[in-house]
């Protein structure tokens, strides 16, 4: 994973009993210790139990970083938010993003078509508790007009061992930090839904009732 985005990946991850849902990936404390995911709840707590904040680099595939959550980053969240909402109702930045399988990608070849973006990462809880209400939303939408693409910060390598124990219909593409860029996305998951003449209709941050408000998203455009 490329340190693009200001240096550092910084999301805000709500605490809670993740742990039977994942691998059990690495995590590295400020002072150099690694951790299992078990552990973030009691570390979250004799932090002040106000969340923490992950950090990604490429030099140590396999580990994230994490640090307690502070006041200055939860102020630059809110303005990461505002920038994002600021794409509503915009043209939706292009790009081109490549599969899994090779097959490259370009959002301006989908106009016509709904298209729905999840980004996300495999060390990323929230990512993998909303991976199950994301594949029964790309269910219920088959045969549809519909695009599903879930933008992959990860390369294919370590996406294709997630998705043996974690299977995910979306479309997956991977290295997909330069999109996330371009879309201002600075937590994670978030998805955005992207009307057929390639407006932005839709943003979400987190993963609450993520499967209805997208859906709800999608039928809103459907009906205009």
């Amino acid at each position: 994973m490329k340190n693009s985005l200001s240096g550092v990946l910084l999301i805000v991850i709500p605490i809670s009993a993740y742990a039977q849902q994942t691998e059990q990936p690495k995590y590295k404390l400020p002072d150099g210790k690694i951790v299992r995911f078990d552990q973030l709840d009691s570390i979250n707590k004799a932090w002040g139990g106000r969340g923490y904040l992950m950090k990604h680099d490429e030099s140590d595939s396999g580990v994230t970083i994490i640090s307690p959550m502070t006041d200055e980053f939860l102020r630059k969240q809110a303005e990461d938010k505002a920038n994002l909402n600021a794409l509503l109702n915009q043209p939706a930045p292009d790009f081109t993003l490549t599969d899994l399988t090779g097959k490259k990608w370009n959002l301006s070849a989908l106009k016509g078509k709904t298209v729905v973006l999840n980004f996300w990462f495999t060390t990323c809880p929230a990512c993998i508790q909303e991976v199950p209400q994301l594949n029964e939303l790309t269910k219920n939408h088959q045969g549809s007009r519909v695009i599903f693409l879930g933008l992959g910060l990860d390369d294919a390598a370590v996406i294709k061992r997630f998705l043996k124990k974690h299977p995910f219909n979306y479309t997956v593409l991977q290295n997909a930090d330069t999109a996330g860029k371009l879309y201002r996305v600075n937590s994670y998951p978030t998805s955005i839904v992207i009307d057929p003449k390639g407006v932005i209709r839709f943003i979400q941050v987190g993963r609450q009732n993520i499967r209805q408000q997208v859906s709800n998203a999608i039928s809103q455009i459907s009906n205009n």
